[in-house]
């Protein structure tokens, strides 16, 4: 007998979630690996727990007729993720686990209690009042609504803008944040980091932990974010009201204005679920596929590998894919979003840029110029021009 068919192993604390008909999600928090398994590798995990060697399960297996996994390969893959270890190691598996545990980012943490308070009964009905009272004012008041040209200004573009990054960044953070905290109710931890989606710099929460849930609960977590967007928009309305009932400079109105329309901006963002947003996984949750992105570039390139008669893209195996009438759905999404996306970026953003730097070059050189609007104008389009070639840089990279 092969030595592995004898190899019997331990198995580390894992959770087991049902997505659907002979599929499961199984991971472990601690190291914040999930991987989805038919019901066959579950009943595998199952025997390996209570001591049965693969050669057991096989036998088993045999014996029942019925058709199986591969269970010496789906040992080594359980072996390889960490999922299970040789029964003379058990002594060093939780140190293991730990020492991963503390090699990832920043893991946040929030009593319980005080996340069941922020996102109880009567503290959503508190935030569900204040996002009615600013609706209804802006429809009573047409100086309240959206500005869509709030973020243009003739002056002062450099201040406009570095307030517009600060306010809007702490709204970002609110936005994580919501994610998190609905993830606490939980008791579930989370991690905060830094990415990208296509060359936009963003931050991101890791919800992997959410994996541990049953899929109807995950929902509210994946939308907490929306709801702090919401909530701030709506507090941004409010503070409006007041800087135009007392009057203050025009400056200040419109740097509220501004944070309104990006706040607005940032929820229309999260319908773009060709680059990963809140949407994008609350359709994976609901239609179990774990990443549709992951498989739609893997179908698109087996689509070109055909096409071109194996020159470009790779072969896949589409029998792989689940719901393959969603993934064509979602394959064309992606391709038209990123197509669009990319035109976008270069017939409208970087001309606009450009003749930014151009009005303040003629500015310049004019006799009756204005060296600081020059100076502003150019500052101006330094940073944002700044913001672009990091997220691109970073982007590129990663291709």
């Amino acid at each position: 007998m092969p030595a592995m068919d004898a190899q019997r192993f331990c198995v580390i604390p894992l959770t087991i979630q049902k997505e659907g008909e002979d599929l499961y999600v199984i991971g472990s928090v601690d190291l914040g690996d999930f991987y989805q398994f038919p019901e066959q590798g579950v009943k595998i995990l199952n025997m390996l727990e209570v001591g049965d060697t693969a050669f057991a399960i096989k036998s088993r297996f045999a014996v029942d007729g019925a058709e199986t996994l591969d269970v010496d390969g789906f040992v080594d893959q359980l072996a390889s993720i960490g999922f299970i270890y040789p029964e003379e190691e058990r002594q060093s598996i939780q140190p293991q686990t730990l020492a991963d545990t503390r090699t990832r980012r920043r893991v946040f943490s929030l009593d319980q209690r005080i996340a069941n308070a922020i996102f109880s009964t009567p503290a959503l009905l508190c935030y569900l009042a204040t996002v009615a009272y600013s609706f209804g004012s802006a429809i009573r008041d047409p100086e309240l609504r959206i500005n869509f040209s709030a973020f243009y200004t003739e002056t002062n573009r450099t201040p406009l803008l570095l307030l517009i990054a600060v306010l809007s960044l702490t709204r970002v953070v609110l936005h994580e944040l919501g994610h998190m905290i609905a993830l606490a109710r939980h008791g579930i931890k989370s991690e905060y980091g830094v990415g990208n989606r296509l060359w936009d710099i963003v931050a991101e929460a890791d919800l992997t932990g959410l994996l541990m849930l049953p899929k109807s609960q995950r929902y509210f977590p994946m939308l907490a974010g929306m709801l702090v967007d919401v909530l701030c928009m709506s507090l941004f309305t409010i503070i409006l009201q007041l800087l135009l009932h007392y009057g203050p400079p025009r400056f200040a109105v419109q740097v509220v204005q501004a944070c309104v329309l990006e706040a607005m901006l940032s929820i229309a963002w999260q319908f773009n679920i060709f680059v990963k947003t809140d949407i994008y996984y609350i359709l994976c949750n609901y239609f179990s596929s774990p990443d549709l992105d992951k498989d739609a570039r893997a179908y698109l390139n087996n689509i070109l590998y055909l096409v071109t008669l194996g020159r470009f893209g790779n072969r896949a195996v589409t029998a792989n894919f689940r719901n393959l009438m969603v993934l064509r759905v979602f394959s064309l999404i992606w391709l038209f979003g990123r197509i669009l996306s990319l035109l976008i970026l270069v017939g409208v953003f970087l001309p606009t840029i450009w003749r930014y730097i151009e009005s303040a070059s003629r500015l310049l050189r004019a006799e009756s110029a204005s060296f600081w609007i020059a100076c502003d104008m150019i500052t101006y389009a330094s940073i944002t021009l700044s913001f672009l070639a990091v997220g691109m840089y970073v982007w590129l990279k990663q291709r």
